[in-house]
């Protein structure tokens, strides 16, 4: 009887661990599984998505900044342009109104090729020295333009891999990978965006200093081309 009872105990206490080996593993099994449905909405919302969006934002400010400062540039240089043919109309009709008992054709003409020799002199330096800083507002878009580019062509290898096998696929090393290289691109992109923000400021600075040198020396040169034009009717 003592034999029977100890073996019945036995029994029991084995059947108990059973029961509670399996409802813990029942517990743990639930709990990894809302887990993992968590972890997979929030990787939907955090991942290629996000990535994609900052991608798009990044291009956005860039165009905007080359697209913003090239315009103030362009207007200005319209601008003195237009000022140098205005000058030159001046000094033209200042020239028209002397009175002289004789007109000299041949002062006329000198006068007339000296105006436009200022004014062809005025526009190629203006135009050189603008196409030179749009160069420059260029070259700083076209290298921003490589990292965005490197950049879109991984976020579109991470957005092809979870098309074609789910969100599960943003947490493979070669998806992460690329997502990461993708962002550390855009991140590079931002960083250049304040470096050539000041860049376009100071070439828009020098820019107008170099337009207002020129202008002056129209002026300059224009007076002078009256004052030859007065000496040769006295003569």
């Amino acid at each position: 009887m003592g034999a029977r009872g100890c073996i019945s105990c036995l029994l029991l206490l084995t059947c108990g661990q059973i029961v509670r080996s399996q409802d813990s593993l029942w517990v743990d099994v639930t709990d990894q599984s809302n887990q993992t449905l968590d972890e997979d909405a929030d990787i939907e919302k955090r991942y290629t998505p996000e990535l994609t969006e900052e991608l798009m934002s990044a291009k956005a400010d860039a165009l905007l900044l080359f697209t913003e400062y090239t315009a103030i540039a362009g207007e200005e240089l319209k601008s003195f342009l237009m000022n140098v043919t205005a000058y030159s109309d001046d000094a033209i009709r200042n020239a028209d109104n002397v009175i002289t008992s004789d007109y000299n054709s041949n002062c006329r003409s000198k006068f007339d090729s000296r105006i436009r020799t200022i004014q062809n002199d005025a526009r190629r330096a203006a135009s050189f020295s603008g196409e030179n800083h749009h160069k420059f507002l260029l070259g700083h878009m076209i290298v921003m333009r490589m990292h965005l580019n490197k950049s879109e062509t991984l976020v579109k290898k991470c957005t092809k891999a979870v098309r074609d096998c789910g969100i599960s696929c943003e947490t493979i090393p070669r998806v992460k990978r690329w997502r990461r290289q993708a962002l550390e691109e855009i991140h590079r992109v931002r960083e250049d965006m304040q470096h050539s923000r000041r860049s376009y400021k100071d070439l828009v600075l020098h820019a107008r200093r170099k337009l207002n040198h020129l202008h002056k020396q129209v002026i300059k040169r224009s007076n002078d081309a009256v004052d030859k034009y007065h000496e040769c009717l006295r003569r």
